[in-house]
């Protein structure tokens, strides 16, 4: 079987919002769109769905719990943490250091945050841990990024601009 990773549905936060760790309610939609992510699992995986690790925050535990599976939680599948920005709106960040990040995103860190390689670190030594071809992991647009980059060989570029939705099933 392939790793299958899927990104959290919906949360209810405010556009803009610089939400990496930070916990965040989910959107009113939830229900409907975690049925359509079982409809969606049913059809991958009619034999039944292989081994599940999400994220502990509560977008992607939420999801995972709705699953009614069991499942574990691995703090390495974290969003990336922006530190100090976390709670704050992007277009509020105008800064030097908000500025140095954009422009040097691949190796800075946030304020008090994490930088990409540190991200990509915690990713690699998740995936050293487990079956990484026989797997589900709840997660979220980063690590899903990061994760075309480590396992596809995708250029950090092209990941970081991959859109990925939310709730949808991605099978590398």
């Amino acid at each position: 079987m392939p790793l299958c990773l899927i990104r959290h549905t919906r949360v209810a936060a405010p556009a803009g919002l610089c939400y990496g760790q930070l916990d965040v309610p989910l959107a009113d939609t939830f229900a409907e769109e975690t049925q359509a992510v079982r409809e969606t699992l049913a059809h991958q995986f009619p034999a039944g769905l292989p081994p599940i690790w999400s994220s502990p925050s509560l977008r992607c535990r939420s999801l995972a719990e709705a699953l009614d599976a069991p499942f574990r939680l691995d703090p390495r599948l974290r969003e990336l943490n922006f530190g100090d920005w976390e709670g704050r709106t992007w277009a509020g960040l105008d800064s030097p250091e908000a500025r140095h990040w954009g422009d040097n995103w691949q190796t800075a860190a946030p304020p008090q945050g994490e930088s990409l390689p540190e991200l990509l670190q915690r990713l690699r030594n998740f995936l050293a841990e487990i079956d990484s071809r026989d797997a589900l992991l709840i997660t979220h647009a980063g690590p899903i990024r990061a994760l075309h980059h480590l396992l596809l060989g995708e250029a950090l570029e092209m990941a970081f601009r991959r859109p990925v939705g939310y709730g949808e099933l991605l099978c590398l």
